[in-house]
């Protein structure tokens, strides 16, 4: 239901289909900011891929959600570049993953996670209307993530743990910093942490222009 209900925040927002790296760096920044909601972090172990965060258990969960008819993919095809050899694909809804998700939203358990993942989803699409869809770009912006961004290449990433979870630390610090001590909600926090990012990228695309 996890992946569903992100799904279906992409439908919502008007950002489906999403493609396989997309889809991980969002999986990625929404468990590692779960704990901004109270939510408990569904995989936060993962090695840093030269390509972008990428869980195969996750991976392994869309394809079920594909031969159950929950998920449609399309654009299926193998690439291969000065990484190696990879794939690529575009996961949205099927209209009966629809109906799976509206059903399931009047469990609480699943309405407060649904919540969330619309938050998180909702903060990305500003970052791309931002980018003005330059899409590689406003996808290059979620790899700016703290946790993920220090990290060396090819090394295991475990934010399983509070203390660990540098993401969720930062995200609650910039709320404390922005809002000169007032009270911040979840949603704002998550929002802020995008603005972060994307601001981060900016600074960043400067100094690489001289």
């Amino acid at each position: 239901m996890w992946l569903l209900s992100l799904l279906d925040a992409a439908e919502r927002m008007g950002i489906a289909p999403l493609s396989v790296e997309r889809l991980h760096r969002l999986v990625y920044l929404a468990n590692a900011m779960a704990p901004v909601y109270d939510l408990l972090t569904p995989d936060g172990y993962l090695l840093k891929y030269k390509r972008g965060p990428f869980f195969p258990e996750v991976q392994w969960d869309v394809d079920r959600l594909c031969a159950q008819g929950l998920v449609g993919a399309t654009e299926l095809k193998t690439v291969h570049d000065e990484l190696g050899w990879w794939f690529q694909a575009s996961y949205s809804l099927t209209r009966t993953g629809m109906v799976a998700v509206d059903q399931a939203m009047h469990l609480d358990a699943i309405g407060s996670k649904a919540t969330f993942l619309r938050e998180v989803v909702r903060a990305f699409a500003a970052i791309l209307r931002k980018e003005d869809n330059k899409a590689d770009e406003a996808d290059a912006v979620l790899l700016e993530d703290v946790t993920y961004a220090h990290a060396d290449s090819d090394a295991p990433i475990d934010f399983n743990t509070a203390a660990d979870n540098l993401t969720a630390l930062a995200a609650n610090e910039i709320a404390k910093r922005v809002s000169e001590n007032e009270l911040v909600g979840r949603r704002e926090k998550v929002h802020l942490y995008f603005r972060y990012l994307d601001r981060v990228w900016d600074v960043q695309k400067v100094q690489a222009n001289g």
